[in-house]
């Protein structure tokens, strides 16, 4: 089943930006339209709302321990 929407006119670096944040075939661009642009919050408990219904952040944990073990080194630091 397909859901007609509206039609909207973008230039050829926004449409690949949209494409490279899709998350497969499956995924729409209204889908990544909605989970990359927010209406700003008027409060502060419009922002804590907002806050709360986000997905927790798509983290690679093997990489943060990584990141994680090696502060500091290069740099010279605090550890």
């Amino acid at each position: 089943m397909r859901i007609w929407g509206r039609t909207i006119t973008i230039d050829d670096n926004a449409y690949k930006l949209l494409s490279s944040l899709k998350r497969g075939s499956g995924d729409s661009f209204t889908k990544v339209i909605l989970r990359h642009v927010n209406r700003p919050a008027d409060t502060g408990g419009e922002l804590a709302d907002l806050i709360e219904k986000l997905p927790p952040p798509d983290v690679d944990l093997d990489m943060l321990e990584r990141i994680e073990k090696e502060r500091g080194r290069r740099s010279g630091g605090r550890k």
